[in-house]
């Protein structure tokens, strides 16, 4: 088979799972909700328009909150699909390594959106309190700071009403799956290239880093290794000293959280998609039911 007929049917199996995959997701009570709490605040403002008041940025910014939680849930479908294919036609111990072009790259887009869509939904909620410039970097806060800001008002001088409504939904975004989709996203931008291992990582994945031990505790940790590994003295001794390169030692070990397993990132990206489902749901709600989106007669000429 030529790569391109390959190609063919790999993307016809795929897309028939990601059909099965997106019913799934669409026919939940939660997207249904969303969907719905979305499309009535849209409503409103195709009818009657945006008035000169800055509480209309909080619209913009659940538009932009709508339109991530749907490229959330297109990626989230396309890596269950492709998983899905791959596990198929590939059994665990074809190969050494089981890491999937198209399974990581849709595991991608949705943890960078996930992180994208929580600060969102939290700037959706703070600019209907307080107007912002979102050129200005300065202004632009991330969801912790929105969170207490929100809390603790009077700390930033600031005076707030019925926010707690808000705080309620926005509170429910936070805890061990959301620490580890920011653990990911952290990594993928700043520090490490995360391997997604369809199968779960294994001992015998990756490759070892050369790493300098500078700190002392990292040093203790060294030495109380070797002494488990090599308990001659004098032998210890002569490979600790093959451990040094112009007097720094050095370490060989693979790299802490470079490799995940499908299962498991899978597990807290559909957590996350839920949790954010529902708690757009309830603030676009509470939005459609504030002054002044409640009471808009005529759009702005």
């Amino acid at each position: 088979m030529n790569t391109g007929t390959r190609e063919k049917v790999i993307s016809s199996a795929a897309e028939q799972n990601f059909l099965e995959e997106q019913k799934k997701i669409t026919s939940s009570i939660e997207w249904i909700n969303f969907s719905r709490a979305h499309n009535n605040l849209y409503k409103v403002i195709l009818k009657k328009g945006f008035r000169f008041n800055p509480k209309f940025n909080a619209v913009h910014w659940a538009f932009d909150v709508a339109r991530l939680c749907n490229e959330i849930t297109f990626s989230y479908c396309w890596m269950n699909s492709y998983a899905k294919f791959y596990k198929e036609h590939i059994s665990p111990a074809s190969q050494p390594a089981h890491v999937d072009f198209h399974v990581s790259y849709f595991t991608d887009n949705c943890i960078t959106r996930i992180d994208s869509c929580r600060d969102k939904l939290a700037l959706m909620v703070w600019s209907y309190y307080c107007p912002f410039n979102p050129e200005n970097r300065d202004e632009v806060l991330d969801y912790e700071k929105v969170i207490e800001r929100l809390k603790y008002p009077v700390k930033f001088g600031l005076k707030l009403k019925k926010q707690d409504n808000f705080l309620n939904y926005l509170e429910n975004l936070c805890g061990a799956d959301f620490s580890r989709v920011e653990k990911y996203r952290h990594f993928k931008i700043h520090r490490r290239e995360p391997r997604i291992e369809i199968y779960g990582p294994e001992q015998h994945h990756d490759w070892p880093y050369m790493l300098p031990l500078i700190d002392k505790r990292d040093i203790t940790r060294w030495d109380e290794e070797l002494k488990e590994q090599y308990p001659d003295p004098k032998h210890r001794e002569r490979v600790g000293k093959r451990c040094y390169i112009e007097g720094v030692l050095f370490d060989r070990r693979k790299i802490r959280d470079r490799l995940w397993g499908f299962e498991e990132v899978q597990k807290h990206i559909k957590t996350c998609l839920i949790k954010l489902l529902k708690a757009s749901n309830g603030c676009f709600r509470i939005l459609s039911r504030r002054l002044p989106l409640r009471r808009v007669k005529r759009p702005f000429p």
